[in-house]
């Protein structure tokens, strides 16, 4: 199947003016809890399956990420993530820029790959962000924000949009996590993320959606839906355009301060 690349990570992008507090439902807080560290040192093993429409295997593997040093970029600091996919019959390795600050978590956009998703025709009328906000604190009943959004202003008022990555707070929920050294039950915040890229004009838009479960002082335990959010990186976004379910489960992880 081809793999559509438009680059904004899982790099999961970055930016010097924080849009994404533009768009969201919830106002800021200083005290939040700690869904996704990023502490210099800390890995995570996933064990990860994709199933067709059918709920047919088509591939297993495993995924691993380490957190490292730190790198300027645009003029913000951010933490370097390897990320390291393991399939059957494919590997890659891709490296990611993210931050956290009181608002959330923040990833480096290559906002020279997300231009390809822009028709020529609109480029001229077109400001891309240099991050995306994969988390936005608070997480509670009635958030939400756009991880990322691409428009068109083609005049004063007048807008298109290309592209939009919606997030919200689904709920909490209990999770029973299956890791190497043993279960563990855990309160995970589950939250939706539905991407719509538009074709044309008038056009309903392509939609892909995936549900993420984070953990206080823990991170990312899961992920469940298409394949675009888990790609998140790179500054674009990867996704397959298909009707394939991929899962992702948090299965070992180590936590450095």
């Amino acid at each position: 199947m081809k793999i559509i690349k438009q680059i904004f990570f899982f790099s999961f992008l970055l930016l010097l003016l924080i849009y994404c507090n533009d768009t969201s439902t919830e106002p800021l807080q200083q005290n939040y809890l700690d869904n996704f560290p990023v502490g210099i040192g800390s890995s995570y093993k996933y064990s990860v399956t994709e199933k067709d429409s059918n709920g047919n295997i088509v591939q297993s593997g495993t995924r691993n990420i380490f957190f490292s040093g730190s790198t300027i970029y645009n003029g913000i600091n951010y933490t370097t993530q390897t990320d390291s996919l393991d399939f059957e019959s494919q590997s890659s390795v891709s490296s990611y820029l993210v931050r956290k600050s009181e608002t959330g978590i923040f990833y480096a956009v290559d906002t020279s790959q997300v231009s390809q998703l822009i028709p020529d025709t609109l480029k001229q009328y077109v400001t891309l962000r240099n991050e995306m906000q994969l988390l936005f604190y608070p997480l509670k009943t009635g958030s939400s924000w756009s991880l990322y959004r691409i428009t068109a202003e083609i005049q004063s008022g007048v807008e298109i949009k290309i592209l939009d990555v919606i997030s919200s707070f689904d709920k909490a929920e209990q999770v029973d996590l299956n890791l190497i050294s043993g279960i563990i039950n855990v309160t995970a915040q589950k939250v939706k993320y539905t991407l719509e890229l538009f074709s044309g004009i008038g056009s309903p838009p392509q939609t892909y959606s995936a549900f993420m479960w984070y953990v206080e002082d823990i991170g990312l335990i899961k992920f469940e839906g298409n394949q675009f959010i888990v790609n998140i990186g790179e500054g674009g976004i990867s996704f397959e355009p298909s009707s394939n379910i991929l899962t992702q489960e948090l299965i070992d992880y180590s936590i450095s301060e």
